[in-house]
């Protein structure tokens, strides 16, 4: 691009325009909006191989990241049908049955914890990639163990098939949701 300025020429690289541009947008989303952007808080991902992305991260006043990554709790930049996605979603129920104290729940309490709170942390994630057969089953099993023997360590008996369990309850299930 030519600019003129006191009668001098300026070449401008048109990337370093283009970034330019994003950033007198946000200045511009600050003023209309009152909202602040802070942009030392954010980051650029680049998507395969970009050029001048330390000097474009500069430009906007942010840090250069790297994929994959986890943003809102998503993880991003995977494969989409890599098992290692599901990693983090596993990790926060076993965190989750271990802080919950069973010995004081009953096995109504622990269903509706199970349908209101575990099956919400597959369900965000299924929003972006399809779940496998396996972390299906890992998952179950971590439910099963909860619902039968809560926080206890030792081997506790199945009171009712699982797949009893899964059924609706007009045909004689628990309504557990998959």
């Amino acid at each position: 691009m030519l600019y003129a300025e006191d009668d001098t020429i300026i070449i401008c690289d048109p990337v370093e325009e283009q970034i330019s541009y994003i950033r007198v947008i946000l200045v511009h989303f600050e003023a209309v909006s009152g909202l602040k952007v802070n942009l030392g808080k954010g980051s650029l991902f680049p998507v395969n191989e970009v050029p001048q992305i330390k000097e474009m991260a500069g430009i906007l006043g942010c840090s250069v990241g790297k994929l994959p990554t986890t943003y809102l709790g998503m993880p991003l930049g995977n494969n989409h049908k890599a098992l290692e996605i599901w990693d983090g979603i596993l990790e926060k129920t076993e965190k989750k049955l271990s802080r919950w104290n069973t010995q004081y729940l009953s096995l109504g309490g622990r269903l509706i914890l199970i349908n209101s709170v575990l099956d919400s942390l597959p369900t965000y994630v299924m929003y972006l990639f399809p779940i496998s057969g396996k972390v299906v089953e890992n998952l179950d099993k971590l439910r099963r163990k909860f619902i039968w023997q809560g926080n206890k360590d030792g081997k506790v008996y199945s009171l009712v098939n699982w797949k009893t369990a899964l059924l609706s309850k007009d045909r004689g299930g628990w309504e557990l949701r998959t």
